[in-house]
């Protein structure tokens, strides 16, 4: 079964990829889709973000996982790409409401696309793109919420970042 894991990972975030290694081993294949925010000014370009993501996927040997991007509704994605499922992240119980809209609103798009809902791990629950975004904009980032990877990325687009 193959599956997609949407979302903008501007930018990549531990939460992220932890949710990447644990759907790719449930998935003979996972897609991970960067997509497009309408509502929101991206902080970094598709490309760096979609680079990212795949010098992440490749350190961690996760094979059967795909990095692409979208400019559409992922349902419509999903079709086009064979995929019946749809990896979705909730950090707590609030998150529940709007998944469960967007699970509903995605099956009448493509008819079947089922939604699997994967709990942020405790340590990861209180980490977004959003509150990385404005730690940047204070010069600040701790390590614990993106990858090495993510953090050196960001110091060449932003400077020498404070840890705290």
């Amino acid at each position: 079964m193959k599956a997609v894991f949407a979302g903008s990972f501007d930018p990549p975030t531990l939460g992220h990829i932890d949710i990447i290694r644990r759907a790719s081993p449930i998935f003979a294949e996972l897609r991970v889709v960067v997509g497009h925010n309408i509502q929101k000014q991206p902080l970094l370009s598709l490309e760096r973000r979609m680079d990212m993501l795949r010098r992440l996927v490749e350190a961690d040997g996760l094979s059967n996982v795909t990095i692409d991007s979208w400019h559409g509704l992922i349902a419509e994605y999903a079709g086009a790409q064979g995929c019946g499922v749809l990896v979705r992240s909730v950090r707590s119980m609030a998150d529940i409401p709007y998944e469960q809209t967007m699970s509903s609103f995605n099956r009448r798009m493509k008819d079947g696309l089922e939604t699997l809902i994967m709990f942020s791990r405790p340590e990861f629950a209180d980490i977004s793109s959003s509150t990385v975004r404005e730690l940047l904009a204070w010069k600040r980032l701790p390590r614990s919420i993106v990858p090495d990877l993510v953090q050196k990325e960001l110091e060449l687009t932003f400077g020498p970042l404070l840890q705290s």
